[in-house]
């Protein structure tokens, strides 16, 4: 059926293009400014179509239209022109300043503001850098393209969540994941929705939101942004504002309709059966001094078949994806629908999905006074999940760790048993079902009431409804006797928001706008999981058939915000401007003594170009800076952490009756983590818009850390959570835009941003362990981190290599001198998962109705743990039954061999693979992210389809098709981490790695 589909797709492609060529009416002309001077990059449109052009360096422009058409001129801070052909070829246009359009409207907190006058650090992603990236979800949309917003796509398993960092790691123990905010409605992201085995499994917040339907996106990094959201904004936020309609244009239907092809980006390369056999056959052989037989090891004769195990986990997945969307509008109304579904097959064998949503926006001016409205989205999605990695139902770790001799399928293609704890992947993905059913509604209702000029009251009473479901049933095959189990989540979240916007005529040269507002917001979590063993056959699939069923456990967690916030912003000249905002809240998270927190932010920006003595200075457009200082907080401490909590049930039984156990001390001074931030910044335009750089410093610190104190063992629990601890983080950001070429026919842009950010804990609570050295620490098997550095430090044993003399495997003591017997006393710091800076670049190009974009990133300075490599290599993990990398197969064997394996016979051959930084590895690289190639159908070919179009363009993706990297990273994907927590970054244990995708379609206008 999907092959049927994809030709049907590919014929109609064929077929609108066969129209590509006939007659047009070619009009030109030159346009100037109010002064006389040549407007370059004025943007031309044929009105209601998507046929248009921009003006040159010189202001001359080139359009096909046909007579009775519109032609519509638009230009930054000027006047709208519009002209009806008739029988001229030639229009030429001088346009005027429009003081009410000198710039565009950027969506902030809690409102808009013209870009020009913003003096917040907001990192704008804009329809136009979005409208033709074809991705999965919305979270890839910023990759690469905001500095300071690194996103890490923890690996491309289907519906897994990304790792966002705005500004980098700004917590511990508590989230580090910015707030999300769809339409003014803040939505849940809660961990621990899922049965959240093997890997970072939880579901993307992101995954709910259409990419279709997103207009822009909005990343409020300082706290002159920020702090609006109060105790919820230490990590940052993304604004996401959906489509909206049009008011004054007829109805425009867009149906997109796309095809795509997936595979995995890159895999090691492993032993064969065969392989394996001789290789363990040559060990043997060393070892025992005497030849031993791959037959006298167990593993079955040479030729006698095996598993490719690794390539039959993988696949190529085929996806459809249709997008329906409808915008429009009359003198007072204006809206947008929106349908789209998703059928998507992952690369990883059972890793499907299906997601149908719809959207609806309608704003309505119901009065002269009185506006309303509604953003409406639901979303239904059913996931066939996968687990990640480190879990022997993740098929990726089990595909690397199972031995190639194990069969898979006997003669007659039954399955068979693999005879370990190793599972046979192939029938646990074929005979076992894991679901994934998520319902999701987000969305708020609004009015706005203008008793009279400048003073406005906005009323939104919003909702975020998740419905999560999963259930596991595992057969009889792989689990005897069977196993059901079901968790069922309900999240509702409800909140309102009311807002007082004032702003008074004080007269030309002075401009003020006040806000007030509140914001209450209540939230339930409530979670089941049950699960029931014993069933008669697979073919009873209701947990109520098995013999014996369980409660595991029944939850529910409720918490309630209120926040009552102002802002006022003030200009003179619209030159020097300031702002102010504060922010009261109050959480049921936060402790009975510190319910109530307080957040502010000062800012002030100095416009330098609209200064007399600039005015001689005709290459700069527009400079700026700008300065600003606040704090804000992070309330990312669970539903309960301030309260003493207990465990009743099973966890209380005392002599068969029930009962509760302590759990929890109370701690009534539970305060939110709050960051003070300092940001300073630079914004320049040259070249009559040619040119555009931007400059930012940050010094983030972050105070009250919630740590893990250490109880003494006599009260009966193992810690209790504070306020302890400070954690830092400063660096630079730049972003450079620029029109390299502009004419009739050709045009090339280029945008790029580069972002360092230096990370150090500069206190740890007085109870921390300390080390060897003194320092205050927080240890883990691989990371370490330190009080005076950075929050993650792979801390390993440093592996020195192979001596080709002796055969030994090297490692460094903790002083530096060679040893053959390392312990874990000689661990130090030997790298970190974050980079030394990261960022994206953009190149645009457009040749007469052809358009080409590429998209990349980058990251340098960061490593990466692997820590599957502790079984992929070397001959003794797990009792030596799994299956390793080719490298293995260069075994030392004689004096001057440069070996990757130690001598069979040496005292390292068995520690060889022990935890080290043979593990770590350098995860620098350049990826081309995303490539499109499209073409958009002229006005003449239209014409010929009898007007039935407005617009249809065919476009070609790819993602993921080139990544740049170390060679020790062959068959590794750099862009992997398998938790979003920040204390596990970097941190990877055979995750599926990100998907290659290659995809067609077509978009057709009506």
């Amino acid at each position: 059926m999907k092959v049927k589909k994809l030709f049907g797709t590919f014929f109609v492609m064929l077929f609108f293009m066969a129209f590509a060529h006939s007659q047009e009416k070619t009009i030109t002309g030159t346009i100037t400014d109010q002064g006389g001077m040549p407007l370059p990059g004025v943007n031309i449109v044929v009105e209601g179509t998507a046929n248009g052009t921009q003006s040159d360096f010189d202001g001359n422009y080139t359009i096909n239209a046909s007579e009775g058409q519109v032609l519509v001129f638009t230009y930054l801070g000027q006047r709208t022109v519009q002209r009806t052909i008739g029988g001229q070829s030639t229009i030429d246009i001088q346009m005027e300043e429009d003081a009410s359009q000198l710039e565009e409207v950027v969506v902030i907190g809690y409102g808009n503001q013209e870009e020009r006058k913003i003096i917040q650090n907001v990192g704008i992603v804009k329809e136009e850098a979005i409208e033709n990236l074809q991705v999965v979800s919305a979270d890839q949309l910023l990759q690469g393209q905001s500095a300071g917003t690194q996103i890490v796509n923890a690996s491309g398993v289907l519906g897994s969540a990304a790792v966002i960092r705005v500004r980098g790691v700004n917590s511990i123990n508590s989230g580090s994941q910015p707030l999300i905010v769809i339409d003014g409605v803040p939505i849940t992201d809660t961990e621990g929705n899922t049965l959240n085995r093997g890997g970072n499994t939880d579901i993307n917040p992101l995954s709910y939101v259409n990419p279709n339907d997103i207009e822009s996106l909005t990343v409020l990094k300082d706290a002159g942004a920020t702090s609006i959201y109060g105790s919820r904004g230490a990590n940052g936020v993304v604004l996401i504002t959906t489509k909206k309609g049009r008011r004054n244009s007829k109805a425009q239907l867009t149906l997109d309709i796309s095809t795509q092809f997936s595979e995995s980006t890159d895999v090691p390369d492993i032993l064969s059966a065969d392989e394996f056999r001789q290789w363990k056959s040559e060990i043997a052989t060393i070892q025992n001094g005497t030849l031993t037989t791959p037959e006298d090891l167990g593993l079955g004769a040479i030729g006698s078949g095996g598993t490719d195990w690794l390539e039959g986990v993988q696949r190529t997945g085929i996806s459809q994806n249709y997008n329906l969307g409808v915008r429009g509008g009359g003198e007072k109304t204006s809206y947008f629908f929106g349908l789209d579904f998703q059928d998507a097959q992952g690369f990883v064998i059972g890793n499907d999905q299906q997601r149908t949503g719809a959207r609806i926006n309608i704003d309505s001016d119901v009065t002269n006074w009185l506006k309303a409205g509604m953003n409406l989205g639901i979303t239904n999605n059913r996931l066939a999940r996968v687990f990640v990695e480190n879990e022997i139902d993740a098929p990726f770790t089990t595909a690397f760790l199972q031995s190639p001799v194990v069969r898979a399928f006997d003669d007659e293609g039954n399955f068979l048993q693999s005879g370990s704890f190793i599972p046979n992947i192939f029938a646990r993905v074929a005979l076992d079902d894991r679901e994934l059913k998520t319902f999701r509604v987000i969305g708020n209702a609004f009015t706005e009431i203008t008793p009279f000029e400048g003073l406005t009251w906005r009323s939104e009473f919003g909702m975020d409804w998740l419905s999560v479901e999963e259930t596991t049933r595992e057969a009889e095959f792989n689990t005897p006797g069977g196993l059901g189990q079901v968790v069922s989540v309900r999240e509702e979240r409800w909140l309102t928001n009311q807002t007082l916007n004032y702003t008074p005529n004080l007269g030309e040269d002075h401009s003020l706008n006040i806000l007030l507002g509140l914001n209450y917001e209540e939230t339930l979590r409530t979670r089941l999981n049950v699960s029931s063993t014993g069933f008669l056959t697979d073919g009873l699939r209701n947990l109520g058939s098995g013999s014996t069923p369980s409660v595991l456990n029944g939850d529910r967690f409720p918490s309630r915000l209120f926040g009552l916030f102002s802002r006022a912003s003030y200009d003179y000249k619209g030159r020097y401007l300031v702002e102010g905002s504060l922010r009261r809240d109050g959480s049921s998270r936060f402790g009975v003594n510190n319910r109530f927190g307080y957040f502010w932010s000062v800012a002030a920006g100095w416009i330098i170009s609209d200064e007399s003595f600039m005015d001689d200075v005709s290459f700069v457009d527009y400079l700026s800076l700008r300065a600003s200082i606040g704090t804000v907080g992070n309330d990312r401490l669970g539903t309960f952490p301030s309260l003493g909590l207990f465990n009743a049930g099973a966890f209380g039984d005392y002599n068969g009756e029930s009962g509760v156990v302590p759990n929890q001390p109370p701690n009534p001074d539970l305060k939110w983590e709050e960051s003070e931030t300092l940001d300073i910044g630079l914004k320049s335009t040259f070249l009559n818009g040619r040119l555009n750089f931007n400059m930012s410093y940050f010094k983030k610190t972050t105070s009250d850390l919630l740590l893990n104190q250490v109880l003494p063992p006599q009260t009966g629990l193992r810690f209790i959570s504070r306020n302890i601890g400070e954690l830092e983080n400063k660096g630079w950001e730049f972003d450079v835009s620029s029109i390299n070429v502009l004419t009739e026919d050709f045009e090339w842009r280029t945008s790029f941003n580069i972002t360092t950010i230096e990370n150090t804990i500069t206190q740890l609570n007085e109870d921390a362990a300390t080390d060897a050295q003194g320092r205050k620490i927080i240890d883990g098997p691989i990371q370490r981190a330190i009080e005076g550095e950075s929050l993650n430090n792979f801390f390993l044993i440093r592996y020195v290599g192979i001596n080709s003399q002796t055969g030994d495997a090297e490692w460094l003591d903790v002083n530096g001198n060679i040893t053959t017997t390392p312990n874990s006393g000689d661990r130090v710091v030997t790298g970190s998962p974050l980079p030394d800076f990261s960022g994206g670049m953009t190149n645009s190009f457009r040749f007469k109705d052809f358009d080409l974009s590429v998209l990349m990133n980058y990251s340098y300075g960061n490593d990466v743990v692997i820590d599957g490599l502790r079984f992929a290599d070397g001959a003794d993990a797990i009792g030596g039954i799994v299956n390793v990398r080719k490298q293995n197969l260069n075994i030392w064997r004689q004096p001057g061999d440069n070996a990757f394996l130690p001598s069979p016979n040496s005292s390292t051959f068995n520690p060889f693979n022990q935890r080290s930084t043979q593990q770590q590895l350098d995860a620098s690289y350049l990826r081309v992210k995303n490539v499109t190639l499209g073409y958009n159908m002229p006005e003449q070919a239209l014409e010929k389809l009898g007007g039935l179009f407005s617009g249809i363009r065919f476009y070609a993706t790819a993602t993921n098709l080139f990544t740049l990297k170390k060679d020790e990273m062959k068959g590794i994907d750099p862009e992997v981490t398998d938790d979003i927590d920040p204390r596990f970054q970097g941190e990877s244990f055979f995750t599926a790695p990100q998907a290659k995708s290659y995809l067609i379609g077509a978009r057709l206008t009506f």
